[in-house]
């Protein structure tokens, strides 16, 4: 949201990283938006699959399949990106809710009126009738799973696009970056969040962005040498390899399994050596 103090604060911050040659990315959370843009509308907050809305952890989810609501999003995106000298956009995590998946109805999403009249019509069911703890239609279960997650490639691509076409506006000086959870090392996050690696990497083929895996926590205890495997999985889905990359997660974690101990530099550095070593060989 516009602030002339802190956009000043923000300015200053770029140009300086700039003087030491570090580039500034702009992570955008959606279907996060803002604390104001939930408060100023409630009739586009997402529902989960109670009809409550989305507001899981610090994350106030909004409604991106309703076209007014996707619209002022874009608006303030456009404002946001060409107010201030960005180096890129990272378009962080843009899939549904919840690592628990359907088990836990309370966080599981998206059960908007979009979603829902669009399902509806193309299945005569409700899905919010399918996740009741009386429901036991498993087929229309698993149909809504597979909606989900073509609905959630539709989402990505649409976002792409809009960011794509921003991009050329400046020159292609913005650099464009989809992080993306990954699904081919541990599978089960395609009906937990609607992601499908697969199926959005072909969207390299008409646009220009690098697609960063980031591992989930039920990987992690495999320590540093997955990097090698999770490298060789993605070498196999897509010929642009030089757009592919890996997140590697430093920070204090709630988990008792961490994907890096913090103990040394030395560590570390042989860790990112490690990790693009594995994306290198591919």
């Amino acid at each position: 949201e516009p602030d002339p103090e802190r956009d000043r604060w923000l300015n200053n911050l770029i140009e300086i990283c700039h003087q030491h040659a570090i580039l500034v990315y702009v992570w955008i959370e959606l279907p996060h938006v803002s604390e104001k843009f939930w408060n100023d509308h409630p009739e586009w907050r997402e529902k989960t699959a109670v009809l409550s809305d989305a507001h899981l952890d610090w994350r106030k989810l909004m409604n991106l399949q309703n076209p007014d609501c996707a619209k002022a999003i874009q608006t303030g995106l456009h404002r946001l990106i060409s107010q201030f000298d960005w180096d890129g956009v990272n378009l962080g995590e843009l899939y549904f809710e919840s690592l628990e998946g359907h088990g836990n109805p309370t966080r599981f999403t998206p059960f908007n009126d979009n979603v829902r009249t669009e399902f509806q019509s193309r299945y005569k069911i409700d899905p919010a009738e399918l996740f009741t703890v009386h429901s036991k239609n498993k087929e229309a279960q698993r149909a809504f799973l597979n909606f989900r997650t073509e609905l959630t490639l539709r989402m990505q691509q649409e976002w792409i696009q809009f960011l794509s076409e921003i991009q050329r506006n400046k020159n292609n000086h913005l650099d464009l970056v989809l992080t993306h959870v990954d699904d081919q090392f541990d599978p089960h996050m395609k009906d937990l969040l609607g992601a499908d690696a697969k199926a959005v990497l072909p969207l390299l083929e008409k646009y220009r962005f690098t697609f960063l895996v980031e591992d989930p926590a039920t990987v992690w205890h495999l320590g540093p040498q997955r990097y090698p495997e999770i490298a060789a999985r993605y070498a196999k889905l897509t010929r642009h390899q030089q757009h592919l990359a890996v997140d590697i997660n430093i920070v204090e974690r709630y988990q008792n399994v961490y994907p890096t101990k913090q103990q040394t530099g030395v560590d570390l550095f042989q860790l990112v050596h490690l990790a693009s070593k594995s994306f290198e060989r591919v």
